[in-house]
C-alpha cells in the first residue's frame, strides 16, 4: 500500500467526504487524511479556468474533464474503483501532455498534480512522485523565467523618467525633439505588466506550495509549505526574491531541489563585530545547489540574546561552511551540519538561504527563490 501521500483534493471526488464515500480501504493509503482542500472557489482552480478560457485548448478540457468524471465515478463503488481510477489517470496523461504542447506550466502542473492523484489511490506511489516532480519543475521553471525584477525597474525607470520629463520644459523639449517622448499610456500598460507578473507569481507559488506540501506528505510530514512573495513587499518596491518559503519551528521546508529542517538554533556573541549564530540543519539536496546565507535584522530588532554557557552546536556536529562561508556549493545528498554565519551588529532575526543551480561551465543561475529561517532571540 502506499507508504504516505498526504494531499489529496477533494475536488476529484466532487466535493465529496472521502471518509463516508471512498471507504476505509482507499483511506488507509493515506498517513492522517486530507491535509488541505480544493473547491470551485478555489483561487488557483480559478486561474486554471481563466487560462483554459483564454486559449485554444479542447484537447485539454476533453481530457480534464473526462479524468474527472472517471475520479468522480470512482468513488460510486469499491467494485469499478480501480477500474475508474485508471481510466482517470489515463486521461489526466492526455492533459498534461496536452498543456506540455502548449507550454502552460499552470496547465501542466495543474494536470500532473491530478494525475499524482490517481497514482495514490492506486498505491503507486513511486508514480506519484514521479508525477509531482514533473508538476513542480513546470512551475519552477516558470517561476525563474518570470521577470519581475526586470519589469519592475523598467516601470521604475519609465517613472522617473516621466518625472524629469514633465519637471523641466527643456528637458521635455529635447526629449520630444528626439522622439523619446515618455508618454502616460506607455507608462500605464508597463504597470499593468508589472501588475500582471505579481499576480502570474503569486498563482504560481500558491500551486507550488500545494505540489511540495504534497511532496513532503510523502515522507510522512504534515506541515503546509507555503512558498510566496516576500510579505509587504512588492516588485515595485523591490524584491530581493521571488518566492520565499519560512521556516516555522523544526517543520521542514520543501522545494527548489531543497529540503531543509532547523533542528535546533543558538546566538553567540559578542564578538568583536557582531554576533554569531548556529543553526542545526538537515539539508537533503536532489541535485547540486549552490546557496547564499545571510543574517539580517529588521530596524526595530532587539539585541540577540546570547547564552554563553551553552556547549557550541559545532562541538558536537560537523561545521557545514568552514571558517564561515557565507557561499556553498552543495552536491546531491543528504546533510547534518552546522552552519555558523557571522553577523554584523548586535542584533540578527533572520537567516536568508537564496538556492540557486548550476548551469555547467562552472556558472549558475537563480531560482528566485530564499529560505527565511526566523532567529529566536528572546
Amino acid at each position: 500500500m502506499l507508504s504516505a501521500v498526504m494531499v489529496l483534493f477533494k475536488a476529484a471526488f466532487a466535493g465529496e467526504d472521502l471518509d463516508r464515500k471512498v471507504g476505509a480501504d482507499v483511506m488507509s493509503t493515506l498517513l492522517g487524511g486530507l491535509l488541505r482542500t480544493t473547491s470551485p472557489t478555489d483561487p488557483v482552480l480559478l486561474k486554471v479556468y481563466e487560462i483554459v478560457k483564454s486559449l485554444d485548448s479542447r484537447a485539454y478540457q476533453q481530457a480534464m474533464a473526462a479524468g474527472n468524471r472517471y475520479l468522480a465515478e470512482a468513488r460510486l463503488s469499491t467494485g469499478v474503483r480501480t477500474e475508474r481510477l485508471k481510466l482517470a489517470r489515463e486521461r489526466l496523461v492526455d492533459a498534461a501532455s496536452a498543456a506540455e504542447s502548449m507550454n502552460v506550466p499552470m496547465l501542466i502542473a495543474n494536470a500532473e498534480f491530478a494525475v499524482a492523484k490517481c497514482d495514490a489511490l492506486l498505491a503507486a506511489p513511486a508514480h506519484a512522485a514521479m508525477a509531482l516532480d514533473r508538476a513542480a519543475a513546470a512551475l519552477e521553471s516558470a517561476i525563474e523565467k518570470l521577470d519581475v525584477h526586470g519589469a519592475g525597474a523598467r516601470w521604475r525607470g519609465m517613472r522617473d523618467a516621466r518625472y524629469l520629463q514633465n519637471d523641466s520644459v527643456s528637458h521635455w523639449l529635447t526629449r520630444a525633439t528626439s522622439g523619446d517622448l515618455v508618454r502616460q499610456r506607455d507608462l500605464d500598460a508597463l504597470g499593468r505588466t508589472v501588475a500582471d507578473m505579481q499576480a502570474e507569481l503569486g498563482d504560481l507559488t500558491a500551486l507550488y506550495s500545494e505540489v511540495q506540501t504534497a511532496e513532503l506528505g510523502s515522507a510522512g510530514h504534515g506541515q503546509p509549505v507555503v512558498w510566496a512573495m516576500p510579505a509587504g513587499q512588492t516588485i515595485q518596491s523591490g524584491l530581493d526574491a521571488k518566492a520565499v518559503a519560512t521556516v516555522t519551528g523544526s517543520a521542514p521546508v520543501r522545494g527548489f531541489g531543497l529540503t531543509v529542517q532547523v533542528e535546533q538554533q543558538q546566538v553567540r556573541g559578542p564578538l568583536e563585530q557582531g554576533v554569531l549564530v548556529e543553526l542545526l540543519l538537515r539539508i537533503t539536496l536532489e541535485d547540486d545547489r549552490r546557496l547564499y546565507f545571510r543574517g539580517s535584522a529588521a530596524p526595530a530588532a532587539r539585541p540577540a540574546a546570547v547564552r554563553p554557557l551553552l556547549p557550541r552546536l559545532s562541538a558536537l556536529h560537523p561545521l557545514l561552511n568552514p571558517d564561515g562561508a557565507t557561499t556553498l556549493h552543495l552536491r546531491k545528498g543528504r546533510y547534518h551540519h552546522v552552519l555558523n554565519l557571522p553577523v554584523e551588529g548586535q542584533a540578527v532575526d533572520l537567516v536568508k538561504i537564496r538556492i540557486s543551480r548550476p548551469t555547467g561551465g562552472g556558472r549558475y543561475a537563480e531560482t528566485g527563490a530564499c529560505v527565511y529561517v526566523p532567529i529566536v532571540t528572546g
